[in-house]
């Protein structure tokens, strides 16, 4: 009995002594820890200090030396406008955006409103002996479009007339406007038998929807009012139309009205 109450006993004060050590250790961390941070906490303090001190110690020393952070910079930006204002005053004219907004719905025609350039300036470019005709009499009955959109009597579709159609029933003699020499005789898929005479100095005149048999050929020399060939109905782009004879001017690559070039 004694034994097993010594063992009981000994069991009890070992419990007790764990316990107690268990304790003591986390006391002691609990102390190195509170330790280990005051000491941080003093550190921080002090160097958080010094870095204080410091900077208003160089704020302090600013005055004596004269420095201005502002003044530095007003200058600065003062320096770079005296540099780039030239490029400012030189860049501003420029307006061609505007220009080009102006001409654009003419670029959409632009055959025919250089056509209408052309017109203005044929007195000048055109020789002042260069005897010219009409290569038939007759009744317009489509005027040159100037670039204008007019409805095909043929096609239904909106398009310009680069020409003059004149009134003539098949087989009534076309002449040449004036003297020249034939560049081409051909069978266009649309204006059908056509002749261009070219008179020199840029101006050529083309004869179409003519009929075949044509009095002249490619090489040929052509004096003013001389038959070139007949009115036909071989324009499938016009065929709507009564028989007409279909008869362009052309100053360098630029239709001309050939009433304007020709007169009334």
């Amino acid at each position: 009995m004694k034994d097993m109450n010594r063992n009981e006993n000994n069991k009890k004060h070992g419990i007790l002594s764990f316990y107690l050590v268990l304790v003591l250790c986390v006391a002691m961390i609990g102390v190195s820890c509170w330790f280990a941070y005051t000491q941080t906490a003093d550190n921080l303090t002090i160097q958080l200090n010094s870095v204080l001190d410091s900077a208003n110690n160089a704020s302090a020393r600013l005055p004596e030396t004269g420095i201005s952070p502002i003044p530095r910079k007003e200058t600065e930006t003062t320096a770079q406008e005296a540099v780039y204002a030239p490029q400012e005053v030189v860049l501003q004219p420029e307006e061609e955006p505007a220009q080009t907004a102006s001409l654009a719905p003419a670029a959409l025609f632009q055959p025919e409103t250089t056509a209408a350039t052309a017109t203005e300036t044929t007195t000048e470019t055109v020789p002042a002996a260069l005897q010219t005709a009409y290569p038939l009499t007759g009744e317009v009955l489509n005027a040159f479009s100037n670039g204008e959109l007019v409805k095909s009597a043929t096609t239904g579709v909106w398009q310009t007339h680069n020409g003059m159609d004149i009134a003539a029933a098949v087989g009534d003699e076309v002449h040449a406007m004036a003297d020249g020499v034939v560049e081409a005789v051909e069978e266009d898929p649309l204006w059908g038998v056509s002749v261009t005479i070219d008179h020199q100095n840029g101006v050529k005149s083309r004869y179409c929807n003519l009929n075949t048999g044509l009095s002249v050929n490619i090489g040929d020399t052509v004096t003013c009012g001389m038959v070139i060939g007949a009115v036909g109905n071989t324009a499938d782009m016009e065929s709507a139309m009564e028989s007409h004879l279909h008869f362009e001017i052309r100053q360098g690559d630029m239709y001309v009205d050939p009433a304007a070039y020709l007169g009334e």
